[in-house]
């Protein structure tokens, strides 16, 4: 497996955080919808506790993916795609990071100006910086879930991206983000 991008693959780093992003946002959706339908209990505080930590990580790993992204080359877009397809893709992936960017900003801000700590593994807490509940923390919940309702749009047309790709342009663009050895088993 290359690690790095090449001019017409996507590497192991970039596909491990496409792949491992969308895993983590996965579980972060399912533990969110949890977590707001159940009875306050210790179980639900758990909940909490694990998705602001997940949280976090996701914040951490989407500011290394920007990083990553800076420092490889971007594989070519396809030679099949009309212009606009490729600058209406190139645009939704930059929404798509700054939506990664402030979803978990939003929460992290969320919870320390609504008077709650977020300890991350035990490994160091951040502070709660306000008393809560208040109008700042009402604010970024609103913005959060806004967030959140945005990114299944974006997410959404991504997959329509892809669907595009294979089904009309029938150029394999997927197999660009897949590991080498799942294309020579399709093969």
């Amino acid at each position: 497996m290359k690690w790095k991008n090449t001019p017409t693959r996507w590497g192991g780093v970039t596909q491990l955080f496409h792949w491992g992003m969308l895993l983590l946002i996965l579980i972060q959706y399912s533990l969110a919808y949890t977590m707001i339908n159940i009875p306050d209990s210790d179980q639900k505080w758990a909940l909490f506790a694990w998705h602001k930590q997940i949280g976090f990580s996701l914040f951490l790993l989407v500011l290394l993916r920007l990083w990553w992204r800076m420092m490889n080359q971007v594989p070519h877009d396809s030679e099949k795609a009309p212009r606009w397809a490729s600058t209406l893709g190139n645009l939704n992936i930059w929404i798509l990071y700054v939506l990664l960017f402030s979803f978990p900003l939003t929460g992290l801000l969320m919870t320390i100006l609504g008077g709650y700590s977020v300890n991350y593994f035990g490994l160091f807490t951040i502070p709660a910086v306000m008393q809560g509940p208040n109008i700042y923390a009402a604010a970024f919940l609103k913005a959060h879930i806004w967030i959140s309702y945005s990114l299944y749009g974006f997410v959404g047309l991504h997959i329509l991206g892809w669907l595009y790709h294979h089904i009309i342009l029938k150029d394999n663009i997927l197999v660009r983000m897949l590991p080498e050895w799942f294309q020579r088993t399709k093969s």
